[in-house]
């Protein structure tokens, strides 16, 4: 009778619609043998709630049409019907008819908008603006333009931005897409200035990559707006603007306001900012300068030098910094901007309120960690008890000191992790572990791993490096595990990172690594050294895999970010890797891309494909099965199937990694 009674309550049916409508599922998606993995998100449909009676119907559609609905569906319903679904919308988003394609829009004609708040339009104004004009009213809060505009900037000065604002007169937001205007017919920013001045309302202005002319001006006029929160813009190459924020022309309480700023503009610049922004909560630098002058001495420390200026921002709660070009060859690969020890605890004490920090510096240039001691990273680690998201592109050769110590620090002080991106090859075994390997359920049975882990990190630095039989040899004495470590393994083990579900780490030296450079030669030429003991694989593979199951029970995605010495660039995803947890582990230390193209249920009547499939699940097996080459062989007639080779053919070379060609089909 409850639930009955329930199920007629237009609040509560609301509510459990809102609530289904919410929730999501992530799945790997693969859709040929010769197609990259992808992550997809997935949100559960509302149509068979919908079918349920007319009250469900009436509150499930204002759901599904509240939030970005797909308009051409109004092409086929009356003109009252079109009106019923209009005023359930709350945002739209809309795409302007491809030209040489016409598609009429005149079921746009004679609606009213009335619950409309954001409107985001990638249409071209001269063609279709007039259709989307009744959009534009004083009730909307969020404004974008976007997509191509086949008229000239007189055009959009003129026409477009008077169209856009003179209804709006309560706008929050406005944002100019970064393709918006061409490039060889620009816009100067002070078309906006009476448009903005007329609208105190707004708070948000995007017009990063925008082709507007002065946006100094811009930024200038909108440092004193009061009330203003968030600014995206890119500012005009050159530091004209540093005499207005430091010394006797300084302006007054600059962006007193600002909360948010993504700004791109030169390190003087940068560094001449944090200390007018005592509210900000998120900050976001893009820096560089027209790269024609030799590199300055204080261009290696500008993290240094942002760090020191932000003291100021105490409410910070988001911090990314990205270093581009500064000067000629900075940063490159052997050129790189420094980040100490000290800076970065003081960073961390004076906003312990951060709960996302990305530093980086562009390709091919990494951030130099020579300077960072392990007890400095775990101050730093400990100052930031919210820490949820963690991207640092250290120069692996240069942060020997925290391989062992930073998973450590940053478990125990940093609960919240849920992404960890560290371009370190750090050694996964050296965690502490159950002494019982989890079983593994394989087709209704469990089949049993090994008791104790059988892989020892070892005690050289991983910048020296080794190959062919000398790291077999040295991969020989990982296997020695010691008393001490199974002994304190018995004893109750907590996830250091309970939340985590992405994480990124630099592909560590082993032997399987080595052995994949192998691949690009033929096995035919490879000596005996060069092959791996299935044993010794097996063993290494579960030693990796077991901390992955123990530390990381939320991971979704696990990625090879770099190699062990800083030089591959490259990083390759690995989706959902608990799942097939060997098989993910050995691609992951061999560099292979993943594959999950064996899954298709339409193959598995095959029985060569049966034997890949039953092989990749099976607990002491999948490892092995995952580093056999296959090779995928089209039937003359019907769908092709993949054919495992225990040995390449003799002469087969078999091609190595590309950007073009990754995996080993």
């Amino acid at each position: 009778m409850a639930a009955a009674t329930a199920l007629t309550d237009r609040h509560i049916v609301s509510t459990i619609l809102h609530h289904l409508s919410d929730m999501k599922y992530k799945d790997r998606r693969q859709y040929g043998p010769d197609q990259p993995v992808e992550f997809l998100e997935f949100r559960p449909t509302l149509v068979p709630s919908i079918l349920v009676n007319k009250l469900f119907a009436d509150e499930g559609t204002s759901i599904l049409w509240k939030r970005y609905p797909h308009l051409p569906a109004l092409r086929n319903m009356s003109p009252e019907r079109r009106q019923y679904y209009a005023n359930k919308v709350q945002r739209v988003f809309s795409l302007s008819p491809p030209p040489g394609h016409p598609e009429p829009l005149d079921y746009l004609d004679g609606l009213g908008w009335p619950n409309l708040k954001s409107l985001e339009l990638e249409v071209d104004f001269q063609r279709h603006g007039a259709k989307f004009a009744s959009m534009l009213h004083a009730g909307l809060e969020e404004l974008e333009l976007s997509g191509y505009q086949s008229a000239d900037s007189k055009y959009f000065s003129e026409t477009v931005l008077p169209a856009l604002f003179n209804q709006c007169r309560n706008l929050k937001s406005f944002r100019i897409g970064p393709d918006t205007i061409p490039d060889d017919d620009p816009v100067h920013a002070n078309s906006l200035f009476d448009h903005l001045d007329a609208i105190p309302t707004i708070r948000s202005v995007e017009v990063k990559s925008t082709n507007l002319l002065d946006k100094d001006d811009l930024f200038v006029r909108l440092s004193q707006r009061p009330g203003f929160e968030a600014l995206e813009i890119d500012l005009d190459p050159g530091i004209s603007l540093l005499p207005l924020l430091s010394g006797l022309n300084a302006l007054p309480s600059p962006f007193s306001s600002l909360k948010r700023l993504w700004i791109m503009c030169y390190p003087e610049v940068a560094t001449a900012l944090p200390s007018h922004l005592h509210l900000i909560e998120e900050l976001q630098f893009d820096i560089g300068r027209i790269p024609n002058q030799p590199v300055q001495n204080s261009d290696y420390t500008i993290f240094e030098d942002l760090f020191a200026q932000l003291s100021h921002c105490h409410e910070l709660r988001l911090l990314k910094i990205g270093v581009g070009l500064m000067g000629l060859d900075f940063p490159s690969n052997s050129a790189c901007p420094t980040v100490p020890g000290p800076a970065l605890v003081k960073l961390a004490e004076a906003c312990p309120k951060m709960e996302d920090i990305n530093l980086l510096a562009a390709e091919p240039s990494a951030i130099d960690a020579s300077g960072i001691s392990a007890q400095e990273f775990d101050e730093f680690c400990r100052a930031l008890p919210h820490l949820r998201n963690l991207n640092l592109k250290l120069h692996s050769a240069t942060a020997t000191a925290l391989e062992m110590t930073a998973l450590q620090s940053l478990g125990t002080h940093c609960p919240e992790l849920e992404v960890l991106r560290l371009r370190l090859p750090f050694q996964l075994p050296s965690l502490p572990v159950p002494n019982r390997v989890p079983q593994i359920l394989i087709n209704g049975e469990l089949t049993p791993g090994p008791s104790t882990p059988a892989y020892v990190p070892p005690t050289t630095p991983s910048s020296q490096h080794s190959s062919g039989s000398n790291s077999l040899s040295a991969a020989s004495s990982y296997l020695d595990v010691s008393q001490s470590s199974a002994s304190s393994s018995r004893t109750l083990i907590s996830p250091l990172f309970p939340r985590l579900t992405h994480l990124a780490i630099s592909r560590p030296e082993t032997v399987l690594s080595t052995a994949s450079d192998t691949f690009t030669v033929s096995s035919s030429s490879q000596s005996a050294s060069e092959i791996v003991d299935p044993e010794l694989e097996e063993d290494i593979v579960r030693a990796w895999a077991h901390p992955l199951l123990t530390h990381f029970p939320c991971l979704e995605i696990l990625e090879a970010w770099s190699d062990c010495a800083g030089q591959d660039n490259e990083s390759l995803n690995y989706f959902l890797p608990t799942e097939e947890i060997l098989a993910s582990t050995w691609e992951f230390l061999s560099g292979v891309e993943q594959d999950l193209w064996e899954d298709d249920e339409e193959l598995e009547e095959d029985d060569s494909w049966h034997t890949l499939q039953s092989g990749r699940r099976q607990s002491g097996e999948d490892w092995d099965k995952a580093s056999l080459m296959n090779e995928y062989v089209v039937a003359e007639q019907g769908m092709g199937n993949l054919s495992v080779y225990e040995e390449e053919p003799e002469g087969t070379i078999t091609p190595g990694r590309t950007v073009d060609q990754d995996g080993l089909f």
